[in-house]
């Protein structure tokens, strides 16, 4: 549930003077994700569903010049933990919002929530007024029973069932594609259809990409948003808070406006026309009347000895660098290096399996998964600074890094240019082709990802990455290029390897690039710490075994 899927394209976070910072809190046992833009007193935005915190960026970013513009993942979307229990209320969202603004040290101030994110925003003003200024609510969703009746009747909160060969992305596809063209989307009658523009391509797979980032534990916290209804008529009815409620033109909510119960005072409803930019207008006035009840608390990189997986993001300048980390902070670190392309979610079990003895720390590397790229062009050494500062924010050194696949390369370069911080090297393979065999991979190993019109991007890329379990390199489907090695052809594992790529569809090549332009075999004769050469599990580590005995001392 979302207002006009057209024009909510995201901004670019890179824009001068805009720097969008993103980072963790911890409430009782959950991981919150949040983003924060701007500076000033704070103001709470909320997301609809099924999106995340990135969907309200637009609207963070038009107070930004005069807020501190924070905004949640809510329960079980984007990166933030899921609310237990498979049947939750507004209420329950709501007081999970209440618990991270708690948790971030948050004042009494304004709201704004849209479609499911403002039926959670009317339920926190309505349940806690004394921790909210005033309300900004764009659609709340009143629905009858019966409008209700195909939600529940024909698999509108249907869960994602992964297929073993791929054929999960295009149903995928067709579902969200829908969306934008029935509401709801499983009723494909005309009386359904939506009063505008199929979304655009682009726009589909942003709405795919956040559903199979929420997949796992969306379901309970949507359908209570959506199904909202009479909750809603009591919330307006008893709310004591100021509170503007609107809805675009066009909206399939915006009818719902007048199935409001009388407002009380310094409470109604405004016209917002169609334009995006006069609801962010409106917005910024209501703020300007509600006020904060005080300063914005200060956001810290707080990294804990922990016995579960925690995740963490260190801001390098207006970069986002993700890690995961486990284990004691007493014992010596180990930096667990992912292949490439990936994500530090592949490494997940060996960083289990090493927690009892060391401190251990995944990093999604620049450009992977949830970490934001370095420069085009930007060599190797450049990425093993953004680990060395990463290390420095974290205060470790004296560290093992430990490199798989294309990974040893950065290892190794990360062990050259800062001796200090690297205790031992340790890497399964090592990349050490000829001349010709550089310039095939340089032509083809990581091919542009085109968003297509009818999502066979994401089939491709999942085959992409399949395949290169089966041959060296992946493009070779010859027989000679066999690799007959066992691997993990789980549907999970494949899934996940495919969205944590995706992720970073448009620079995940960057990386890649800077390690097969890279002369590992000069670098690996500058370590000087000890290195250790791993039995090969990666394609790189087979494929490269031989040359890698030749050059290790």
């Amino acid at each position: 549930m979302s207002a006009d899927r057209n024009t909510l394209t995201p901004p670019d976070p890179d824009a001068p003077g805009l720097v969008v910072r993103r980072a963790f809190v911890r409430v009782d046992g959950r991981e919150v994700h949040f983003r924060v833009v701007g500076a000033g007193p704070p103001a709470l935005f909320i997301h609809s569903s099924p999106t995340n915190s990135g969907f309200v960026l637009s609207d963070m970013l038009a107070q930004a010049d005069r807020y501190t513009c924070i905004a949640f993942d809510t329960p079980g979307f984007g990166l933030s933990d899921p609310s237990p229990g498979d049947v939750l209320s507004v209420a329950d969202l709501a007081a999970a919002i209440l618990a991270a603004m708690d948790a971030l040290g948050l004042p009494p101030l304004p709201v704004f929530g849209t479609h499911s994110g403002a039926a959670i925003a009317l339920e926190l003003g309505y349940l806690y007024p004394d921790r909210v200024t005033g309300l900004v609510l764009d659609a709340v969703p009143i629905s009858t029973a019966e409008e209700l009746a195909p939600f529940h009747a024909n698999g509108y909160f249907a869960p994602l069932a992964i297929d073993r060969l791929g054929g999960h992305f295009t149903s995928t596809w067709t579902r969200f594609r829908d969306q934008s063209r029935w509401y709801p989307w499983t009723e494909t009658n005309p009386e359904a259809l939506n009063p505008y523009d199929l979304a655009t391509p682009a726009l589909t797979h942003r709405w795919t990409e956040m559903f199979y980032a929420a997949a796992d534990g969306y379901a309970p916290a949507y359908r209570a948003a959506a199904c909202y209804g009479g909750g809603a008529i009591v919330a307006a009815a008893n709310l004591t808070v100021p509170a503007v409620f609107m809805a675009l033109v066009g909206d399939m909510l915006h009818s719902h406006l007048t199935r409001l119960p009388p407002l009380g005072v310094g409470q109604a409803v405004v016209d917002a026309g169609s334009d995006v930019a006069r609801k962010q207008e409106l917005t910024g006035e209501a703020f300007s009347r509600f006020g904060s009840a005080g300063p914005a608390p200060q956001f810290e990189l707080v990294v804990q000895s922990s016995t579960t997986m925690q995740r963490h993001i260190v801001m390098d300048g207006g970069r986002a660098q993700f890690f995961r980390t486990l284990g004691d902070r007493a014992n010596p670190a180990l930096i667990l290096l992912h292949d490439v392309p990936g994500a530090g979610g592949m490494v997940e079990a060996a960083m289990a399996a090493n927690a009892g003895r060391f401190f251990v720390i995944a990093p999604d590397l620049p450009g992977s998964g949830e970490s934001d790229p370095l420069a085009e062009d930007a060599p190797l050494s450049d990425y093993a600074q953004a680990l060395a500062r990463m290390c420095a924010a974290l205060d470790v050194e004296g560290v093992i890094v430990r490199g798989l696949g294309f990974a040893a390369s950065l290892a190794v370069q990360l062990a050259a240019d800062h001796p200090g911080l690297c205790a031992s090297v340790e890497i399964d393979g090592l990349f050490l082709p000829d001349a010709e065999e550089r310039m095939a991979l340089c032509a083809h190993y990581a091919p542009p990802i085109v968003i297509e019109r009818d999502g066979s991007h994401w089939y491709r890329l999942w085959l992409m990455l399949r395949d290169s379990l089966v041959y060296w390199p992946w493009y070779d489907t010859r027989q000679r290029a066999l690799r007959r090695v066992a691997a993990d052809f789980g549907a999970t594992s494949l899934h996940r390897w495919t969205v944590a790529v995706m992720r970073q569809h448009g620079s995940y090549h960057r990386l890649v690039k800077a390690i097969l332009t890279h002369d590992a075999a000069a670098a690996l004769n500058t370590v000087a710490s000890t290195t250790t050469v791993l039995p090969p599990q990666t394609p790189v580590g087979h494929a490269y075994a031989g040359r890698l005995a030749g050059v290790t001392p």
